[in-house]
């Protein structure tokens, strides 16, 4: 304990000298700016002002050079003092400012004396892009930085630029690409026996490891980072990870001691006017309070967050405090203030990350990788492996699913080859009216057969749905009413019990007939593969499944790929206490409690996120509750709700439904099932259906 007490004493007594040491010699090179004015002094003294992070006095010096500078028309001279500014506002939060001295600079660089500064221009656009939420030229620009800097053989400054990269890549969700860039700058921070580089490098790591949903290991780089940051007297950098390892523990649920966490890093990030990483800090901390029920001091804090966001303009972080906003004025009532916090983040929700600059950012993406071409391949037979090793769990676990997919994708190939000979054929043989009749006759013959092989596969795929026979003891009552478009679903419920909780998901494929019927296989052969007595909490089974099919898909978020996946809600039923844990992908969860006039509907919200893809993936929310006897859970797909009536000129609606289903619930769930099917046909009389249908109810 005195050794630690020892160590620490020397480190602040270290800074103390360091900063003492720092005003000393600015003093010093004050007296010689009275006498003598010059350039290379005015340089010296801005930087001095930059080594203690008073970054107001180093804008006012290196203004003065700036001027002096341009008048002697030294443009060597006038691209340093632009940089010290732009890296100044940078440091202040000041990105537009920074900005456009950057562009400065870059309009000085067709000079040959300071074509150099083309590295630092690109890295300093990448920054400030970043920082204000605009991606696309983010990356443009610090894909740029690293070209430039591996053509330079820059060894330093390309670390700094892959660095700067990585850190964008994981804002845009892209943790692989990331992880690569980090692991390739921590060999040589190792080999250079760098701690600062190190520690940073930990910190991206635990970044990844938190996005990937694994805590522990997260909080371990964290605390490696904090360790060597306090070791070299960084209190600033000390910080933002005490900030990062209370964010774990948010994650794992313990709210007092993220609390706790996020106060620390709250009390130094103010010292130091860090007040982008504030504007987090307070969200996070608001976030903690509102799960302990400390709705004042929530709003407080979230409100602290928007002035932060509102003072710098840092847009990125605008549309989350607004949803924090809304959703604690909806939890205490308060609607109207909820209103107009949710009407605040529809405005904004497509400006910060949109379709188009996803779009944008895959083509510049696209652009440097066509120049690793040996890395890519590299990768792309890594992925086959993958898809190697995942086809034979499949193929081991379930036969079933295996024999289905099998079957269906032969018939597929054999509709392709069909289609190509009977092409031939009817290019040679049109001349008689005769062969082109027995030709005809031959395609029906053919689309009979086939329309049987796929009735067959519906009946097989039919068999893999899970019964409930294995459960239905216990509930009191369950119902069913699945109605596929065609004879094969995309739609599927699924069943699992371990111990004494019971697991039900619900969920709807991309798209119906046979494409929707491959993912749902897929669908259920990854749930029992997932869902083990260490992996139970629906928002972790759906964090996992979304990682799998984006894997066995080998989804990149490329503007071009389809975006398969599913809509799905899933509950976990614990027997013996009566809890209930629930988590959902678009589709929500409604329980119905009490009889007559005091029947209630609570809606259970799902993640406004598919199982797959998305151009903003963020953890699942998992909701928590306890049922009682005679209480109807409903989960359902989007097919009931989106089919229109007999006429086709309008849709049977979620809101129908849910009044439908509340008040039907005094009787047997065999009799509620009934008038489900009775109205839906009524509703659909002679229009097609139009989507497969699939809705299911459990009584305690």
């Amino acid at each position: 304990m005195q050794k630690k007490i020892f160590i620490l004493s020397l480190i602040i007594f270290a800074n103390y000298l360091f900063v003492f040491s720092q005003n000393e010699k600015i003093d010093s090179l004050l007296v010689l700016y009275e006498k003598n004015k010059n350039t290379e002094l005015i340089s010296e003294i801005s930087r001095a002002y930059s080594q203690i992070r008073d970054f107001e006095q180093t804008i006012v010096f290196a203004e003065k050079g700036l001027d002096i500078s341009r008048n002697k028309k030294n443009v060597k001279k006038e691209a340093e003092f632009l940089e010290i500014i732009a890296e100044s506002y940078f440091h202040t939060s000041n990105y537009d400012k920074s900005l456009k001295h950057y562009e400065a600079i870059n309009k000085l660089t067709d000079n040959y004396e300071i074509l150099d500064k083309k590295g630092v221009v690109f890295l300093g656009l990448s920054k400030n892009y970043w920082r204000k939420g605009k991606y696309e030229k983010a990356i443009y620009f610090g894909t740029e930085a690293v070209k430039f800097y591996e053509k330079k053989g820059d060894i330093t400054n390309s670390l700094k630029a892959k660095g700067n990269l990585g850190t964008v890549y994981l804002d845009v969700q892209d943790y692989d690409r990331a992880e690569k860039l980090f692991d390739e700058i921590l060999i040589v921070f190792k080999n250079k026996n760098d701690s600062f580089g190190i520690a940073n490098t930990y910190e991206k790591k635990g970044v990844i490891k938190f996005f990937k949903s694994f805590y522990p290991y997260s909080r371990k780089y964290y605390f490696k980072a904090y360790n060597i940051y306090k070791s070299l007297g960084k209190e600033l950098e000390a910080a933002i990870e005490l900030g990062n390892i209370a964010e774990t523990y948010e994650m794992e649920k313990d709210y007092k001691k993220a609390v706790e966490f996020y106060k620390k890093a709250i009390k130094t990030e103010k010292e130091f006017n860090y007040y982008s990483g504030l504007i987090f800090l307070y969200q996070a901390l608001g976030r903690s309070h509102f799960k302990l029920k400390k709705y004042n001091k929530a709003k407080e804090s979230y409100l602290t967050s928007l002035n932060y966001i509102n003072k710098i303009g840092e847009q990125r972080e605008l549309i989350n405090t607004y949803k924090l906003l809304y959703q604690l004025y909806e939890e205490t009532g308060d609607y109207r203030s909820a209103f107009k916090y949710s009407l605040s983040a529809m405005q904004v929700k497509d400006s910060i990350v949109g379709i188009k600059v996803r779009n944008q950012i895959n083509e510049i993406r696209i652009k440097y990788e066509s120049e690793k071409k040996e890395t890519e391949n590299k990768l792309l037979k890594e992925n086959q492996v993958l898809q190697q090793q995942i086809i034979k769990v499949q193929k081991k676990e379930n036969r079933k699913q295996f024999l289905v997919i099998i079957i269906i994708s032969l018939l597929l190939i054999f509709i392709v080859i069909f289609s190509i000979l009977l092409f031939k054929f009817n290019k040679k043989n049109k001349k008689t009216s005769l062969i082109l009749k027995n030709k005809n006759t031959l395609l029906n013959e053919a689309y009979s057969d086939i329309n049987i092989s796929i009735e067959y596969a519906g009946k097989i795929q039919k068999a893999m749905l899970s019964s409930f026979e294995n459960i239905n003891h216990d509930f009191s009552e369950y119902a069913i009413y699945n109605k596929p478009a065609g004879a094969l679903s995309g739609d599927f419920y699924w069943s699992k019990k371990i111990k004494n909780t019971i697991f039900i998901a619900v969920a709807d494929s991309t798209g119906h007939g046979v494409p929707g019927a491959l993912l749902s296989i897929t669908g259920m052969s990854f749930l029992n593969e997932i869902v083990t007595e260490y992996f139970i909490q629906p928002d972790t089974i759906l964090n996992n499944l979304r990682d799998k099919i984006k894997k066995s898909l080998n989804q990149k978020g490329n503007f071009k790929e389809q975006k398969d996946g599913w809509d799905m809600s899933v509950f976990a039923y614990n027997e013996k206490t009566k809890e209930v844990q629930f988590a959902g992908a678009y589709n929500s969860l409604y329980l119905i409690s009490g009889k007559g006039k005091n029947k209630t509907m609570i809606k259970y919200s799902a993640d406004r996120q598919p199982v797959g893809i998305h151009y903003r993936e963020l953890p699942f929310t998992v909701h928590n509750f306890k049922v009682e006897k005679g209480n109807i859970m409903w989960l359902f797909t989007d097919g009931y709700s989106d089919q229109f009536n007999n006429e086709g000129t309008k849709k049977y609606s979620s809101k129908r439904l849910k009044n439908l289903l509340l008040s039907i619930s005094d009787k047997t769930m065999n009799e509620q099932n009934k008038i489900i099917k009775d109205e839906f046909e009524n509703w659909k009389g002679s229009f097609n259906q139009v989507d497969d249908v699939l809705i299911t109810g459990i009584k305690i």
